[in-house]
Parts: C-alpha cells; structure tokens; sequence
C-alpha cells in the first residue's frame, strides 16, 4: 500500500469509486495536459470533504487495527504524486490500491508533463571551505533589511521534487520528476498559474477571480513582527508553539503561497532564530547552485527538516525534508531526501 493511504475503510463502494475518479483524474497519464491549479484545487477539497465526512467511521475503523505512524504528519501527507494532500488525511486501503495499480506506476516514469522522472538528489554537502554563519547573525543582518523597497507577492516561484513512498516494505521508493512552477495572483483574487521546462514557459493557466480565496491557506498578508508571524503560523498549525520542526515545516507551506519581503523575510528569520531546536549545520549549496546557510531541525529522531538561508539578506531560498534513522518499512536509509523545495524568486 501507498505511505499516504493507510487506514482500511468501511464506506461504500461507491464512494471509493468517487475517489478513484478524481484521484485518476489528479494524475493524467504521461503526456496528457496537466490540470489548471483551480481544478486541481477542487478535485483535492472533494477527496479532503470526503475524509472529513467519514472521519468517524476511519477512527472506529482504526480502533479495531493495529496501525503504527512511523512518520509525523508532514512526512506522511505532503507532498506526494497525487497532489500536495492535507496534512495527517487518509483515504481508504481499497482506493489506494487501485490508485496506485492504475495511476502511480505510469506516473513515476515520467510525470504528469512527461518530464522524466531523476534520481533520489544527494543530501546537501556540507562546504568546509566557507565558514558558519549563526542564525542569529542572519536574523540580524535581515532585520537591517526590513524597511528596503518589497511587499509580499501572493503566489510562488520554486523548483520542487519529492519521493514516492511505500510503507508495505517491498518495494523501493518512487523517483519523481523536478517540477518548476510559477504563480501570481491579483488583488481580486485572479491569477496566472505557470508551467516551467527549460527556463521556458511551456503552459498558462489563467484564474478567475476568488482564486486565491478558494485555495490558498495564508488567505491574508503574513505579518512583519517575529510575534505576529508565531500567532499567524500557530492559527494554521498549534504545533508550531515551541518546536522549531513544526515551525519550518508551517514556513515551507506559507512558501507554497506567498514570496515574502524584506519585512517577512526579516520576520521569519527572527522566528527561527527564536527556536532552540534549530541548530546550523553549515554552509551548502542549494538546489538551484546557490550559497546558502543551512540549519536543521529533528523530529523524534525520524526525520529532519532543513531551510537554506542567504546569509547575507536572509533570504529563504530553499527547505528539504530528509530520512535521519533506517526505516525498512518505507525503504529509507540514514540521509534519504524525500522531498525539497527551492525558491527561485
């Protein structure tokens, strides 16, 4: 079974065909055109409604089945080939299965947009001829930065890829595509959704207004004040009170959304540096070539996630998440990347 379908159901046939259609229509077959971000957006709240909707159900379900998590929510829900899927959601054992016997197999060879699929990136190296930067030093270097010329631009401009993984032990993890996307949205909500291949614009999607609303999480403009910013993440994410894990891994969502500026960028930066469990792991290049300092936080000693700052402006350019223990149950071994973004603009 797919590590993002987990639990039996004990809904209906018929509903789990429902899934399956919009699963199957979620991942196109290798060269057909790939979905506009709004209909993509409606196919994931229609599988996430009916999660929701029989969230009772699962949980007696599941009271009746051994189940073990052996990753936090973050690992486990996002993201994934079917969609960035909501974290800590599952849908039945029957629809992954038939999922994943229809659509993944393909899907891995050579995406959505017939890009082919590359190999699992090495973990980040470590440069021994640059010095450390301590974060609080590019929090500060930031902080002088605040007031330049910049507001926050909703929509992104990032370089992703992550893993497709199994938790049946069998079978090793899928090898995705690096997929480069580009989005910005108006004050009305209206926007454009761009493909990238090649430094070339190779699809547009163009969306009507309510966009934004209708799909975004960080529905308003992220604050400039390190508190403000803690209280904005926390409404999305309680967990992010007092972990710095949770609190990169509310960042790497809010960067699926918004292009900060100087003031956020100086934000986020004095946020982390407030983390005790975030801790420097030294100079890297990310994966777009750029230097950058990189500093990492644990969780429960599974897995680890990074975020790659400029260390002179403070910039986010890039955050990974990683495998830190052998895990035989999803094929992963001490230093497996199982997901990274890189933030491009």
């Amino acid at each position: 079974m797919n590590a993002l379908f987990r639990h039996p159901s004990s809904r209906p046939a018929a509903q789990d065909r429902t899934e399956l259609a919009a699963l199957r229509e979620m991942v196109p077959r290798p060269g057909a055109p790939r979905l506009s971000p709004t209909r993509h957006a409606e196919l994931e709240a229609q599988l996430m409604n009916a999660v929701n909707d029989t969230a009772t159900t699962s949980d007696a379900a599941r009271s009746r089945t051994p189940f073990k998590s052996v990753r936090p929510r973050s690992a486990v829900g996002r993201p994934s080939p079917f969609g960035r899927l909501t974290p800590g959601r599952s849908m039945s054992l029957g629809v992954a299965a038939a999922v994943v016997a229809a659509t993944l197999a393909g899907f891995a060879v050579t995406g959505s947009s017939g890009q082919t699929a590359v190999a699992a990136p090495a973990p980040l190296k470590v440069e021994s001829s640059r010095a450390t930067v301590p974060l609080t030093t590019v929090a500060r270097r930031a902080a002088a930065l605040a007031g330049s010329h910049g507001a926050a631009r909703r929509g992104t401009h990032r370089r992703e890829w992550a893993m497709g993984m199994w938790d049946d032990g069998k079978r090793e993890p899928e090898q995705m595509p690096v997929t480069e996307s580009r989005d910005r949205y108006n004050a009305d909500g209206s926007g454009e959704a761009q493909d990238i291949e090649g430094g070339r614009v190779v699809h547009r999607t163009h969306l009507p207004a309510g966009s934004w609303e209708e799909s975004a999480s960080y529905v308003s403009t992220p604050p400039t004040t390190v508190g403000g910013l803690a209280d904005y993440l926390a409404r999305e994410n309680p967990d992010t009170r007092g972990s710095a894990y949770w609190t990169v891994d509310s960042l790497e969502a809010l960067l699926r959304e918004w292009t900060p500026g100087p003031a956020q960028t100086a934000a986020i930066d004095g946020l982390l540096a407030e983390q005790p469990g975030l801790r420097a792991i030294g100079p890297v290049r990310d994966r777009a070539g750029r230097r950058g300092q990189a500093y990492a936080a644990d969780f429960k000693g599974t897995v680890r996630w990074t975020v790659i700052l400029d260390e002179h402006t403070g910039r986010v350019l890039g955050t990974e998440l990683s495998s830190i223990r052998t895990d035989p149950q999803m094929r992963l071994k001490p230093g497996d990347v199982e997901q990274y973004d890189a933030y491009l603009d």
